[in-house]
């Protein structure tokens, strides 16, 4: 097992271009900030082949965490769950837990006036449908809860493709579940504008940088060619104390600028 990540973005909507996928980069950067390593974002279709195929082919790698967005509602087109059911050979039940939250939640909204119907239909009774032996989430800014799956050494969590809804689970449970279970990493990053606008004249001053500190990750981040003075680059680093990271980070920011001034 490694403690990376991977996200796995689904709908239709993302692929032909109609919807932006922002789940997926609000998710990476939660992710990382959390001190873990995003090692792939698949955004695909909603098809059940397909979801079952990147499923399959991300738990080959055996990370820590795969998160999916999208596909947990009441119609047709939602078949994540069932077809996660399907990659780790699973069969799809009706979830006790899940059953109990929708009716909460279903009566709250209907309390309020903002549904005509409480009772049960074949869609709302779809979004109990969970993978066996799954956890449901909590959704404190919809109505399908999410679902938390163990599969060998790594964690599935399946998260709605609203991205208020997904965000909210996130932070309202699975940031908790990163704190208990993985690394004890701390992430830092800081960014300086070098005032170049050409990335090949700092090439070499860059790459002696990296060579000098290499569990820093340097980039650098262009606005555009030849905007003026654009040029920004950024200091990323990881590891078990603040101090460590911050020593690397700011021991590489400093010997850039000398080299600037130097002009070497």
């Amino acid at each position: 097992m490694n403690a990376g990540v991977v996200i796995v973005a689904i709908g239709r909507e993302l692929v032909n271009g109609r919807t932006l996928d922002t789940n997926s980069r609000s998710l990476a950067r939660s992710c990382t900030m959390l001190g873990l390593r995003v090692t792939g974002i698949h955004v695909i279709d909603d098809v059940a082949s397909d979801i079952v195929k990147t499923m399959r082919s991300a738990l080959a790698t055996r990370p820590l965490l795969i998160i999916t967005t999208g596909g947990l509602g009441p119609t047709a087109d939602d078949m994540t769950l069932a077809s996660v059911a399907r990659a780790v050979k699973r069969t799809i039940v009706k979830n006790r837990r899940a059953v109990a939250m929708l009716e909460r939640r279903y009566t709250q909204l209907y309390r309020k006036g903002l549904l005509h119907t409480k009772g049960w239909n074949e869609g709302r009774i779809k979004m109990a449908m969970l993978p066996a032996r799954a956890t449901p989430l909590r959704n404190p800014a919809g109505t399908a809860p999410a679902a938390l799956l163990k599969q060998g050494p790594t964690t599935i969590v399946c998260l709605p493709g609203v991205p208020a809804e997904a965000l909210a689970i996130f932070d309202d449970s699975v940031t908790a579940w990163i704190r208990r279970h993985g690394p004890r990493n701390v992430w830092y990053e800081r960014s300086l504008k070098t005032g170049s606008y050409d990335e090949s004249v700092l090439r070499d001053q860059l790459d002696r940088v990296s060579a000098a500190f290499p569990d820093v990750y340097i980039k650098s981040s262009p606005a555009g060619f030849l905007k003026e003075k654009s040029l920004e680059v950024f200091f990323t680093s990881t590891g078990s104390s603040k101090a460590q990271v911050v020593r690397r980070v700011k021991g590489a920011m400093d010997l850039l600028r000398r080299l600037m001034r130097a002009g070497s």
